[in-house]
């Protein structure tokens, strides 16, 4: 399961060892002052949060979504499972624009994201 860490002023997303061989791609991180928004969202399979081209990763519509979601000019990291609520993470710079994955455990790292930001 994907879990969001704060490491001094550092985030990083953790995977799973077949999160990590489903995705074809390093977990990503970024500093913790690059982040614009974070968002808790129900339908993460939704057109307003999936926009794109998988690739590289793994997909199987409406069950797993592992990868990265490639648009003309930037790249999602997605780690979506079933049809649970999620987060998404955007970023103004870095190497991805958003982190989009699925909340399996608690909303703690997300939160404190959230009062930094305030």
């Amino acid at each position: 399961m994907a879990n969001l860490v704060i490491d001094g002023d550092h985030l990083r997303l953790t995977l799973s060892r077949w999160e990590q061989i489903g995705a074809l791609w390093p977990a990503p991180h970024a500093r913790l002052d690059q982040v614009e928004s974070i968002e808790f969202m129900e339908n993460l399979w939704s057109t307003e949060v999936l926009r794109g081209v998988r690739a590289p990763g793994t997909g199987i519509p409406y069950v797993v979504m592992i990868g990265v979601m490639r648009r003309v000019k930037t790249k999602d990291f997605c780690v979506i499972k079933r049809k649970k609520p999620g987060v998404v993470i955007t970023f103004s710079s870095g190497a991805f624009q958003r982190w989009i994955y699925t909340l399996e455990g608690s909303r703690h790292a997300e939160e404190r994201i959230l009062g930094i930001l305030a």
